[in-house]
């Protein structure tokens, strides 16, 4: 029997995943209420299955598993593995959890009702370049606040990849969120994991929403409940709690006119003002203090220009430019590969740098503020910051 199931789990999964050497999940019976699930065994998050918080999922392999990877649909539930071992409670959707005991089984209980995507079982810290194994970090060298998921990587595309391979730490924030649509959150991850970043992203309960004006953007936020004083006050709070020395957002007039590409401009300009001063929004200040930041830029800002070489080969990504791992970070976003290829990749993807995208062109930024004097050399947001 145990033979039979072995085989049946081999079909589910599209022969890719086997392709390295500890993914173990083939040799593996994965049962929950003693029945197997081809939604959570197909290597494709857009299917899902739901179960019920009384319904055990059990384990078991031919080999010792060291680790499991879990897509959860649309959140992470808290539970245990073995009655002991505490497991969801980063709240990352995506969770890479390495087993305590290493045995060929294992049985996970939940608190409360769940829903899987996906799962992966491993026989050894060797893991495949597309499992992500995320942290939370501490305090952030750069911040990005990015309105939409996939706006990282194009109007900002190279930003990412060019800064992870000098070493420093960042810090993704998203103005938006995309809990209506949650393809675009498993994407969101698999496109920053593309890039580089290693430390789990924020996102705001404010909902995506078009519109071409900031009034616009203000209307909509109004009407789903939320002000632009809570817009700025989740800004503030980023700021304070990762105390990033130097931030970055969008276009003042929103790339190519996006009413909440222009909000989230407005709403950083005036929070990186804000997170310093210890009279607003007591309830951050008291948990977080104040944080002065080094440096403010933003994308297009015709002031204190500078111009980023994302065209320059990256040893951490195998000699490809910022430019060209962006494009590798945009094309996870499937559901928005089309509306925005022709713009980064250009029309016949001829495009084989970023110098040659002359609209809203991803290498130029401005100077919006600093505390440590004005840019000289033109081309480094942490000129006059170091390390």
């Amino acid at each position: 029997m145990r033979k039979k199931l072995f085989i049946i789990v081999l079909l589910l999964f599209p022969l890719s995943v086997f392709a390295h050497d500890s993914n173990i999940t083939s040799k593996c019976e994965i049962r929950i209420n003693n029945k197997s699930y081809k939604e959570i065994l197909d290597d494709d998050f857009k299917t899902y299955k739901s179960f019920k918080k009384n319904q055990k999922l059990k384990i078991n392999c031919s080999e010792n598993i060291n680790s499991i990877y879990i897509k959860y649909n649309e959140k992470s539930t808290t539970g245990k593995i073995n009655n002991k071992q505490k497991i969801g409670e980063n709240k990352y959707l995506h969770e890479l959890i390495k087993s305590n005991n290493k045995s060929q089984s294992l049985n996970i209980k939940y608190d409360d009702n769940y829903q899987i995507s996906d799962i992966y079982v491993f026989n050894s810290d060797d893991y495949p370049e597309w499992v992500e194994n995320w942290k939370t970090l501490k305090k952030a060298d750069l911040m990005l606040f990015s309105t939409h998921s996939d706006d990282e990587h194009l109007w900002f595309a190279g930003l990412l990849p060019t800064y992870v391979d000098r070493g420093y730490n960042i810090q993704v924030v998203y103005f938006t969120n995309h809990y209506d649509d949650k393809k675009r959150y498993h994407e969101l991850l698999e496109g920053l994991w593309a890039v580089g970043i290693k430390y789990y992203p924020v996102m705001s309960h404010m909902p995506d929403k078009w519109s071409t004006t900031l009034k616009g953007a203000i209307k909509n936020l109004k009407k789903a409940g939320y002000s632009i004083d809570d817009a700025i006050t989740f800004n503030v709070k980023q700021i304070r709690k990762y105390k990033p020395l130097v931030v970055v957002t969008h276009d003042e007039k929103g790339e190519y006119g996006h009413g909440q590409h222009k909000l989230c401009s407005k709403t950083v300009k005036i929070a990186v003002k804000k997170a310093f001063d210890n009279t607003y929004n007591k309830k951050s200040y008291n948990k977080y203090g104040k944080w002065k930041i080094k440096k403010l830029y933003i994308h297009l800002y015709k002031k204190n220009k500078i111009k980023l070489n994302i065209d320059k080969p990256l040893k951490s990504f195998d000699n490809k430019t910022g430019y060209e791992v962006s494009k590798i970070g945009f094309s996870k976003h499937k559901s928005q590969y089309d509306g925005f290829k022709d713009w980064l990749n250009g029309e016949n993807n001829e495009y084989t740098k970023a110098t040659q995208i002359t609209d809203y062109s991803p290498v130029q930024y401005g100077l919006y503020y600093s505390s440590v004097g004005k840019d000289k050399k033109k081309n480094d947001m942490f000129e006059n910051i170091g390390k």
